[in-house]
């Protein structure tokens, strides 16, 4: 029998400490979710602000590559290679931010969910796991006690 899975007979748990249990989690739900919009706020905002300093550096690296062009174009390099150079590097960066941006994200949702004892999908799999041995431990002793219970068969 799985952890999710109720007994004959089970009311499904309305005692009043289960209710509070829940509805203390229902809080601390509200307030996670609270706390994982407000980080996504903040990586929104992060990333704008790193947008624009990388907007004004691309600038700066488009006026210097310019200029290279301009020397090299007398050296026989084409101001096409010079450009597919800088866009592949400004792509590089630009990929380098998001990836620090995202997971900059990731980190701070991680730290808020474990500050407000949120457990993660691996430890509800651990427990889920646990609980399942613990039903089949439960299972074999209860039928060895009803086997050692039950009145010998005459023949």
């Amino acid at each position: 029998m799985s952890a999710y899975e109720r007994r004959p007979g089970d009311d499904g748990g309305s005692s009043p400490g289960l209710q509070h249990q829940a509805e203390r989690i229902g809080r601390r739900m509200t307030e996670s979710a609270q706390q994982v919009w407000l980080a996504g706020l903040g990586a929104l905002a992060r990333a704008q602000n790193e947008g624009s300093r990388l907007f004004d550096s691309l600038v700066k690296e488009g006026e210097a590559a310019e200029e290279r062009s301009r020397e090299e174009s007398a050296r026989g390099e084409s101001l096409r290679d010079t450009v597919e150079n800088t866009l592949g590097q400004a792509r590089e960066r630009a990929a380098g931010t998001w990836d620090r941006v995202e997971k900059n994200f990731e980190d701070r949702v991680h730290r808020v969910l474990r500050r407000m004892d949120i457990p993660s999908r691996s430890d509800i799999e651990a427990l889920n796991e646990r609980l399942d041995a613990l039903n089949r431990r439960l299972t074999k002793a209860e039928s060895r006690a009803a086997h050692a219970a039950s009145p010998p068969h005459e023949d």
